[in-house]
């Protein structure tokens, strides 16, 4: 089931420009914002309180306090630790059995829910040449953060990983010209949190990879993903976390077209020095060659 973040997400290109008023007020401070009165979120956004409705009746739900349980449900279960979590935890099926099933499903629902907007904007940032990107995670979600700069640093340059340790020096680096990729999920780690929003205070544009019921670090991103935790097992999966990850190495890759060949091979011939083969170049340029052309293709 969609969270209410996502059901806004889902909604808000086609929104009247005074539901989209309180649609924007719910998201920059949520889930708190929705948590109150009608009356407080109709001050909060300058509309009537029948606005509100419309826009809570158009994404699904019957009436406001249905709205609001939904709020209190996401608050439950964005705070549930592994421990909590074992008690529903109970199946005789086998692990080799269970887990192809529930990957699949949840795969499919993260790329569902995503925002084919955010989703554009990301691949956007992420392919900018004029742009320094940056990458950080917490003390489980870094590996998300490391894995997407070792996978860019090969098509693009000025690519980074920062460690905890290394973020607070880069406070007084941060600039308008630098994207941060922030990755933090459920159980969300404060230090995370508060380097995001001072880089964002800098002017540094932020894009977020998330849970569906959102780090609070959303309030100040730039551009939001979300993605499902479902495991095979009582812990946080970040197997669909990986896959949007991938999916945006995809979409990179497509906007630079031809542009990484040659720093391809200056990458392979570094690494080569080093005793690694890698042969990236060489890889690209045969699966280019696989392509058909649109000629061949429309043939």
């Amino acid at each position: 089931m969609s969270t209410v973040s996502q059901l806004l997400r889902q909604h808000i290109s086609k929104l009247p420009r005074a539901e989209l008023g309180v649609a924007q007020v719910l998201l920059a401070n949520y889930p708190a914002a929705g948590l109150d009165t009608v009356a407080s979120l109709a001050q909060a956004a300058s509309v009537s309180a029948p606005t509100v409705l419309r826009l809570t009746e158009r994404i699904g739900f019957g009436s406001f306090a249905e709205f609001r349980d939904a709020l209190r449900t996401e608050l439950h279960e964005r705070s549930l630790a592994p421990l909590a979590q074992f008690p529903d935890y109970s199946t005789d099926e086998a692990p080799l059995l269970r887990a192809p099933a529930i990957f699949r499903r949840s795969i499919d629902e993260t790329f569902e829910r995503l925002s084919p907007t955010d989703f554009a904007a990301a691949v956007s940032l992420l392919a900018s040449p004029r742009s320094r990107i940056f990458a950080t995670g917490g003390r489980f979600t870094s590996v998300l953060a490391r894995n997407l700069v070792q996978q860019l640093e090969v098509v693009r340059p000025e690519t980074h990983y920062l460690a905890i340790e290394d973020r607070t020096t880069m406070l007084t680096d941060f600039g308008r010209r630098d994207v941060l990729f922030v990755v933090d999920l459920r159980r969300y780690q404060q230090s995370t949190i508060v380097f995001g929003q001072h880089a964002a205070r800098l002017g540094t544009t932020v894009i977020l990879l998330t849970d569906q019921w959102l780090s609070p670090l959303a309030e100040h991103a730039d551009v939001v993903l979300t993605c499902s935790l479902d495991a095979p097992h009582p812990l946080d999966s970040m197997v669909p976390c990986l896959a949007v990850i991938e999916a945006l190495l995809a979409g990179v890759v497509d906007a630079l077209g031809d542009a990484p060949i040659a720093r391809m091979k200056r990458y392979d011939e570094a690494w080569a020095s080093r005793g690694f083969g890698n042969n990236y170049g060489e890889r690209f340029l045969e699966d280019t060659e696989d392509e058909p052309n649109e000629r061949e293709s429309s043939e």
